[in-house]
């Protein structure tokens, strides 16, 4: 119940523009859905009152606490699709300290990360996620990004939580870096 009220309160939030400019064009197509949270909104969350001897609710709280956005761009229009694909290929080209952690080619999908460093191995200043293909019966694309301080143990929850697509390889990478 604890987890549902942090993910309404995630989702009700209304939609914010901030950092990594280089997707934020997808925000207003007409055929891209998108999710945009932001510092803010992550410091609203953390003020909230959950009860904090829940280990769980502890564990979304201090991953929220650390995070400065999230962003999710899909599209199913192939013309939209294409403009994204170029977005992440020119960013992550012009991006150096931005690195490949994975690609996953399986179902139809492929996905890609990459990450730019963080603290220590297991935390990156930033998560990136690509992927194209077949998604419940349609081509899709997905952008997701993540800024912050990310603890790539604690993030592939909050990703499958919010029923993020592709967020199955992310738990993989997640399992990886264990």
């Amino acid at each position: 119940m604890k987890k549902s009220l942090i993910l309404i309160a995630l989702l009700a939030v209304p939609f914010f523009a901030s950092a990594q400019k280089a997707f934020d064009v997808f925000e207003d197509e007409k055929d891209v859905t998108s999710f945009v949270a932001t510092k803010n909104m992550f410091k609203l969350l953390s003020k909230m009152d959950f009860d904090s001897n829940d280990p769980e609710v502890k564990e979304y709280l201090e991953l929220v606490n650390s995070l400065d956005n999230i962003k999710i761009f899909t599209t199913d229009n192939l013309s939209v699709a294409s403009k994204m694909n170029d977005a992440v290929s020119k960013y992550v080209a012009g991006n150096s300290k931005l690195s490949e952690l994975m690609r996953v080619k399986d179902d139809g999908k492929n996905i890609k990360f990459y990450s730019k460093e963080g603290k220590t191995d297991n935390y990156v200043s930033e998560l990136l996620m690509h992927l194209t293909g077949n998604l419940e019966g349609k081509e899709r694309t997905v952008i997701m990004s993540i800024t912050g301080n990310i603890d790539l143990k604690k993030v592939s929850k909050l990703t499958k939580d919010l029923n993020v697509p592709g967020s199955d390889a992310l738990k993989n990478l997640d399992d990886k870096k264990q």
